[in-house]
């Protein structure tokens, strides 16, 4: 799976869940910044995030 599938599936995430974007960089283990930055594709995240957020996004039905 690719960054941008990953990064393409988090902003699904995002964008349709009742979470603010503060409690969902809490549960990703980040702050809002960095998933802003992520979900404005002006930085992405390391190897060993990608594989934790595809592991999320897989437990919540997003991949």
């Amino acid at each position: 799976m690719s960054t941008d599938e990953v990064l393409d599936a988090l902003e699904r995430y995002t964008k349709e869940s009742v979470e603010t974007d503060r409690e969902t960089a809490t549960k990703l283990g980040v702050t809002q910044v960095i998933l802003s930055a992520w979900l404005h594709r002006s930085a992405q995240p390391e190897k060993c995030m990608l594989a934790r957020l595809a592991g999320f996004l897989r437990r919540v039905g997003y991949i």
